[in-house]
């Protein structure tokens, strides 16, 4: 069986302050292997600089900011390329909102769980900026109107997925921050309801260092969901106990999510 040292990190990062070096030089304790993919950054030079020289980490570079989502794909292409036997992956925000503890666990359920989606969620207690409580608690409830699916942190950025699910979900559209709504609901609807893995909710500076456009990325986020709640296809189906609708096998309940999405 594979541990966890052999899932590949993939790490999304749009101008990261110095603390990135310090989480990867942390994650290298548990993972071999580290993708950081640079978004177009412009100030942050420096912080790219120092993860180049460090062991096990590939850092890849887009000439202009093309988003997380692209971010993301580009990372999941480099892993199949280099590692094609790892297990899966784990992607992890380059703010400093994960901690390496909760990379580990992520990862662990990963192995544990080979062919199911994973998502780090946050308990959303506490001190908790008002956009993202209220951001989180909206997404919430119109994921579940269109997938049937109840997820309690449908924006967790700490997510863990299988290796086979990679070449599927590179093909998923969306380049920004839809692109992981986006992922969530066709995992959902094709494989039921993710491993949630309860992780520390961490704001660092008041998230001041999000790089999320609350005006345009959540309207981005959330057109095919509002689109979904009015889909007849979807609407009003019962949610079984266990929170997962049986509709893997209804072809026009998944043409319908692909015309949504895709």
């Amino acid at each position: 069986m594979a541990d966890v040292s052999e899932v590949v990190l993939v790490v999304p990062a749009f101008e990261p302050g110095t603390a990135l070096v310090g989480l990867v030089n942390r994650l290298k304790r548990d993972f071999r292997h580290v993708i950081v993919v640079d978004d177009g950054s412009r100030g942050a030079s420096k912080v790219f600089a120092a993860l180049f020289g460090l062991e096990g980490v590939k850092v890849l570079t887009h000439k202009s900011n093309r988003g997380k989502g692209a971010a993301l794909k580009t990372g999941f292409k480099e892993a199949l390329r280099l590692y094609p036997q790892a297990p899966g992956v784990v992607t992890v925000d380059a703010d400093g909102q994960h901690l390496p503890e909760d990379v580990v666990r992520v990862a662990e359920a990963l192995l544990a769980n080979p062919t199911r989606l994973i998502v780090g969620t946050r308990a959303f207690s506490g001190r908790i900026p008002f956009r993202s409580r209220l951001g989180n608690l909206w997404t919430r409830l119109e994921f579940r109107l269109l997938t049937g699916v109840s997820v309690r942190d449908t924006q967790s950025g700490l997510r863990g997925i299988p290796r086979q699910l990679l070449p599927r979900l590179m093909g998923i559209g969306g380049d920004r921050y839809d692109y992981e709504i986006r992922v969530l609901a066709d995992c959902a609807i094709r494989l039921g309801a993710p491993v949630e893995i309860p992780i520390t909710t961490v704001y660092v500076d008041g998230n001041r260092s999000s790089h999320y456009r609350p005006l345009a990325d959540t309207w981005s986020t959330q057109r095919a969901l509002f689109a979904a709640r009015h889909s007849s296809g979807l609407r009003g189906r019962r949610v079984p106990e266990g929170g997962s609708l049986e509709c893997r096998g209804d072809t026009s309940v998944e043409r319908r999510v692909q015309q949504l999405l895709f």
